[in-house]
């Protein structure tokens, strides 16, 4: 038995009908789905122009079947480049990826001639594809038309949600997605990273006990210009964004701008140290000195 696809236009949309032809030589019409004229059967889902500190949230749910499992999501910038903030969120440990491309040819349609912006992001930044729940991409994107794409590599069924925030550049990331976890700190710890146009932003999670005090100061390495801010955020109502009454302190920064200090750092709980990039490309050093009270 052969197969062919055929495109039927109308008005408004696209229906995808698939003929199939028996063996005798008679056609069996089956519709399968309609598109919306802005995409192909791959476009899942469109977040329509994305307003500066407007929070987009959709939930997904990708069903296991010993297939690879693709959902897309469409969205615009506006006029000036700004910080687009991208991550998912959910329930399951699946491997699962997070992927960024721009509209390249402007037919409002994925496909090969398109740019990547943003890469497959692991939240220990060690691989390609990861175990954890949690995928983010924070980037400086021009005005245009962008997708933003997931895929599961898992045989098991996933349940997930999609969180999208623009905001201006330089301004700290205004989503919650646990992007580094560092677990239960209860001694003094040190990492580095680095923030650009590319990864604006690193979230540290990080949970905290009623007998511990945290010193904490982000130094910024090297020669190359450029500058970060940090503040803790506490997602209080888990909706994966930072609403005005969730951040708990900002940081302080010296004369040179080359540290930035929260000291004293108190409270039983789940926090999140941001680490935003203000301007340039920057690698940084975070202490976090913890002591008893």
């Amino acid at each position: 038995m052969s197969d062919e696809s055929a495109v039927e236009k109308t008005k408004q949309t696209y229906l995808l009908i698939i003929y199939s032809f028996s063996n005798s030589g008679q056609i069996h019409e089956q519709r399968v789905k309609t598109i919306p004229k802005w995409g192909k059967p791959m476009t899942n889902f469109n977040f329509g122009f994305l307003e500066r500190g407007t929070f987009k949230s959709q939930k997904a749910f990708m069903k296991a079947d010993g297939t690879t499992k693709i959902d897309t999501f469409r969205f615009e910038t506006g006029t000036k480049p700004e910080n687009v903030a991208i991550s998912t969120g959910g329930s399951s440990t699946s491997p699962f990826g997070l992927s960024l491309f721009q509209d390249m040819n402007a037919n409002n349609i994925l496909d090969n001639g398109d740019a990547a912006r943003g890469t497959i992001r692991a939240t220990d930044d060690t691989s390609d594809v990861n175990d954890a729940a949690f995928e983010s991409l924070n980037v400086i994107l021009k005005q245009g038309v962008y997708f933003a794409q997931t895929k599961s590599f898992a045989t098991r069924d996933i349940s997930y949600t999609l969180f999208a925030e623009r905001a201006k550049t330089g301004e700290a990331n205004p989503l919650t997605s646990p992007e580094i976890p560092l677990g239960q700190i209860s001694q003094d710890l040190q990492k580095t990273n680095r923030v650009n146009n590319s990864d604006t932003a690193d979230n540290f999670a990080f949970t905290l006990d009623s007998s511990s005090s945290l010193d904490i100061d982000v130094r910024e390495l090297g020669s190359k210009k450029g500058d970060v801010n940090i503040r803790v955020v506490q997602d209080l109502n888990g909706n994966g964004a930072v609403d005005k009454n969730e951040i708990v302190v900002k940081g302080t920064s010296t004369l040179n701008g080359s540290l930035d200090t929260i000291a004293g750092f108190k409270g039983a709980g789940d926090y999140i140290l941001q680490v935003c990039q203000s301007s340039g490309n920057t690698r940084f050093g975070v202490n976090f000195n913890h002591s008893a009270v």
